[in-house]
């Protein structure tokens, strides 16, 4: 339970990096970033839905049917998401961290799309993302494949929550959100694969950009660790 003197805590913290004129500048910078890298990925990802791409039986799950299970899916993708967000956000490296994983998964993912045109698998249900439907306009896309953006978010987040216990739940997440992408036939199983593999090297070079620039400091004056 967060008590008093927990928002003191993180107040002091936030108070910290603020006042830190090089985490206020990197902060801001990789925000923006961000948010012109997911405008881009808004056209980027109609021009990969015209583009023909390679269409193969998947290994795992074969001719079974697929079957629609968004509900299940997006439950477990947000839920995991807010709680670890929000976990972060009691420490401002962790925040940042957060967001700068977001950017490098997007980005890896920009190139992978690029480098493997997919067609999606036979008997495909699209996942109806209402935030993906806005960033991209109201357009359905289902070529969007290598690799499974959903898998590798929720799990760059797990790796970056520091609670032991809350990452054990936050797992549970996970392992929704891939059974939802796959039984649905969204993705083939080696996109899924894949994902968890670029997710950590995302989460590897944060936590390099974090002791390079020396923005790991400031909850340490914190009088209690948020844990």
């Amino acid at each position: 339970m967060i008590d008093k003197n927990t928002f003191i805590n993180i107040k002091s913290c936030w108070g910290a990096a603020i006042n830190n004129k090089k985490f206020l500048t990197i902060f801001f910078a990789v925000i923006i970033i961000f948010a012109i890298q997911m405008y881009f990925i808004s056209g980027y990802q109609s021009r990969i839905e015209r583009r023909p791409g390679v269409q193969f039986i998947d290994p795992v799950f074969g001719n079974t049917p697929a079957k629609a299970v968004d509900a299940l899916t997006f439950f477990a993708i947000y839920i995991t998401h807010i709680i670890a967000i929000v976990a972060a956000a009691t420490k401002p490296e962790k925040f940042l961290q957060i967001i700068s994983g977001y950017l490098l998964v997007y980005f890896f993912r920009i190139f992978a799309l690029y480098l493997l045109p997919l067609d999606p698998p036979e008997g495909t249900i699209p996942l109806m993302d209402p935030l993906l439907i806005w960033f991209g306009n109201g357009e359905v896309i289902t070529k969007d494949l290598f690799y499974s953006g959903h898998t590798s978010t929720t799990f760059m987040v797990i790796l970056v929550t520091e609670n032991k216990q809350l990452k054990y739940f936050l797992l549970i997440g996970l392992a929704l959100v891939i059974y939802g992408v796959l039984i649905q036939q969204v993705h083939y199983t080696v996109d899924v694969y894949a994902a968890l593999f670029f997710s950590y090297t995302a989460y590897r070079l944060t936590v390099v950009f974090l002791e390079k620039t020396k923005l790991t400091g400031f909850s340490a004056a914190c009088q209690k660790q948020i844990k």
